[in-house]
């Protein structure tokens, strides 16, 4: 059906799954003025109570449009229910296009598991599923969704989950590959992990220190010595 493009809305987390490409959006928008609106190609939109018609696939062809001087689209409304639908949906619709990039996909990933932790879409109904899903399940779920290993997508995690800001900021602006951004983080958990030369010397002196004064704290109570005499050999001995 063909629909004013002042009708449909773009709000979050749809249109911050995937960012628009200006060299994309150019050569969408040359076309549009010569050849109109490809009706093969429609937009889809979810129409959510108090809020209207919300764009769920076509941010690119939208902007478009409106570039172009388009004062209507094709799109077809889709019921979900609930926003983790939706999102999975449009989704879907990228990945069966072209293979998402690793910056898209540490997006969309973000996005899946904030809507499966609260159990909630932010549409009118529901989640039916997802929030309760363990670990090993949420990441084959998560890899079928986005078109992807699981270990991909366990590797992402690991990245939002223990990465610096400046890793994670570089796989979003696909300046990283997640391959290399996971090792990288990784590697400095590793380092982090293991105690320095100098806190291990420390770690072994205390151990032997403490072996030294019980063993001194038996002598002294085999001889007959008081608590009050063994802790004044403690405060006036040196080592």
């Amino acid at each position: 059906m063909l629909i004013l493009t002042d009708k449909i809305k773009t709000r979050s987390p749809f249109k911050d799954l995937f960012t628009i490409k200006s060299s994309t959006l150019s050569a969408i928008t040359k076309s549009m003025k010569k050849d109109g609106f490809n009706e093969a190609e429609p937009l889809v939109y979810w129409h959510v109570k108090n809020v209207g018609n919300v764009l769920v696939d076509g941010h690119t062809r939208l902007e478009a449009a409106k570039q172009a001087g388009l004062g209507g689209v094709h799109a077809i409304g889709m019921d979900f229910d609930n926003e983790l639908k939706a999102v999975e949906y449009a989704i879907s619709r990228q990945k069966n296009r072209r293979n998402l990039t690793d910056a898209e996909m540490i997006s969309c990933l973000s996005e899946l598991d904030k809507l499966r932790s609260s159990n909630m879409g932010r549409g009118d109904k529901v989640a039916s599923h997802g929030a309760t899903l363990d670990k090993g399940k949420s990441a084959d779920a998560t890899a079928k969704a986005l078109g992807t290993s699981r270990s991909k997508v366990e590797k992402a995690r690991t990245i939002q989950d223990h990465a610096d800001e400046e890793t994670v900021q570089a796989v979003k602006d696909g300046d990283m590959s997640i391959n290399k951004a996971y090792n990288e983080t990784q590697a400095k958990r590793k380092e982090e992990a293991e105690p320095k030369e100098e806190e291990q010397d420390e770690q072994e002196r205390g151990i032997i220190l403490n072996d030294y004064a019980t063993q001194i704290v038996k002598q002294l109570k085999s001889k007959g010595c008081t608590s009050e005499e063994i802790a004044y050999v403690f405060s006036i001995a040196t080592y």
